[in-house]
């Protein structure tokens, strides 16, 4: 890699100053049972009795991508911390991964789900059966625990707002307006390398809050609305036997946005669910 510019450096270090937070970055732990009450990918979900089950249009029970025990991994304001935090998706094999298309806001083909308390002594006894499941009806393949762990991140250049906060920059730098261009266009080949291979997280990039790393472009359809990164779950193959263990289309992507305020008082019913891939 050749020399990177003074003002590509600068630029870079205040995009992370004025983005830099923390986030929960999500490790798929297959050396680890996962339990019914435990923070994991696939499998049957938690699910206390009594409790209506989600199912989709077509009255078919969901299945359960990935669920948060929130206590045990400790999560933190603005996401709950108590109770269980789940992600389903509808079995409709007409719907990709529960989207018409790549994206829903509806809430059709996929629904979040939170119990503010969990049962001690939770079984399987809730649970429906899904005897037979097509291939491409869920990306998760195969049950697996997850550890969490507390990271700094910054916002990347794949980020929506990313273009707008670069020129920001740019303007405060140089007094310049250059709001007409992509941030790409602004700077030569060396230096815009060095943006997309510094700023922003590495693959697989499970996680939740900090900033969204997209395989293609940004997903939502209004960004101011659906601010907060609730969930993101990357393709990953196993690191036992080398097959799949998550798969969205080609090496893609899955999603979950929620508005900041909806998430700091538990609404769950207008999050924005899309995914992506090469």
């Amino acid at each position: 890699m050749g020399q990177v510019s003074e003002r590509a450096l600068r630029i870079a270090e205040e995009v992370t100053r004025r983005t830099a937070c923390e986030h929960y970055r999500l490790v798929l732990n297959e050396e680890r049972e996962p339990s019914i009450t435990g923070s994991k990918i696939g499998g049957k979900p938690y699910w206390p009795a009594g409790k209506e089950y989600p199912t989709d249009e077509q009255g078919r029970p969901m299945l359960m991508v990935m669920q948060l025990n929130c206590a045990e991994a400790g999560l933190k304001a603005p996401l709950p911390e108590q109770g269980m935090l789940q992600w389903f998706i509808s079995m409709n094999p007409e719907m990709m991964y529960g989207c018409q298309g790549n994206y829903d806001e509806q809430g059709k083909g996929f629904r979040i789900v939170y119990h503010d308390t969990i049962e001690a002594d939770a079984t399987l006894r809730a649970v429906p059966t899904h005897d037979h499941v097509d291939d491409m009806v869920t990306p998760v393949k195969r049950e697996v625990a997850i550890d969490v762990e507390v990271e700094q991140t910054a916002m990347g250049v794949s980020d929506g707002r990313f273009n707008r906060l670069f020129f920001e920059i740019v303007k405060e730098i140089t007094g310049a307006d250059h709001t007409d261009m992509m941030w790409y266009q602004y700077l030569d080949n060396e230096d815009g390398l060095y943006f997309e291979r510094n700023l922003g997280m590495k693959a697989p990039r499970h996680q939740m809050l900090g900033y969204p790393v997209y395989t293609q472009d940004e997903s939502r359809r209004d960004i101011d609305r659906h601010d907060t990164l609730l969930f993101q779950l990357d393709s990953q193959f196993s690191t036992v036997d080398r097959k799949e263990v998550v798969m969205w289309g080609d090496m893609g992507s899955g999603f979950i946005f929620i508005n900041h305020d909806d998430l700091a008082v538990r609404d769950f019913s207008r999050a924005y669910y899309c995914w992506d891939c090469g």
